[in-house]
């Protein structure tokens, strides 16, 4: 099975009501990352909602070229635990393995 290059147009009438004022989608299809988004006009303006997605790209390559540049393997709680843990409980703990 493998994803179709066809749009599947919108997924609700722009005429329905919306749950939410914002809605922010997001895929990763052969390495490349796509963004949907959807948005109240009567509450976003156009500009506002341009200035969110420049803001973010900007974030995101800031956050791959940091990773780009590292040298060393570094983990995050994602790697190690199955439920959420604070980032300040993860640095005790990598602490405390370092000092065994």
């Amino acid at each position: 099975m493998s994803m179709s290059g066809l749009s599947t147009g919108l997924p609700m009438s722009p005429q329905s009501e919306r749950v939410h004022a914002l809605d922010i989608a997001g895929s990763v299809v052969e390495g490349k990352l796509t963004l949907s988004v959807t948005y109240d006009k009567h509450e976003y303006r156009d500009s506002t909602m341009q200035g969110l997605l420049d803001n973010y790209k900007k974030q995101l390559l800031s956050i791959v070229s940091h990773c780009m540049r590292q040298t060393e393997q570094e983990l995050t709680p994602s790697d190690v635990a199955s439920k959420p843990m604070p980032l300040d409980m993860f640095e005790k703990l990598l602490t405390r393995l370092k000092d065994l």
